[in-house]
């Protein structure tokens, strides 16, 4: 099953964690964390990828994106979070 996403949208949150989410390293990696989204960017600069506990989103070069995830169920609370991202406001 091919799953549709509004890939702007997505883009939009990745770049809301980064702005605003809580900055931490893993390996070589800066990894952002935001209302339960981390946000990684790839080595070659090209790759980003956004997940949760059981989610991973990796967006490509021109727009071209692959999920992974066990369940609907999963994918559903996923998508959920980029709500809870859109809203978000520094005080």
């Amino acid at each position: 099953m091919k799953n549709e996403i509004d890939i702007h949208r997505a883009l939009r949150v990745f770049n809301k964690v980064t702005q605003y989410g809580e900055k931490t390293s893993d390996t070589a990696e800066s990894v952002y964390h935001l209302c339960g989204i981390n946000a990684i960017t790839g080595f070659d600069g090209y790759t980003i990828t956004l997940s949760d506990a059981q989610v991973k989103l990796d967006i490509f070069f021109h727009n071209k994106y692959q999920f992974d995830y066990p369940n609907n169920e999963a994918l559903d609370n996923f998508l959920k979070r980029f709500s809870d991202v859109e809203k978000f406001t520094r005080d």
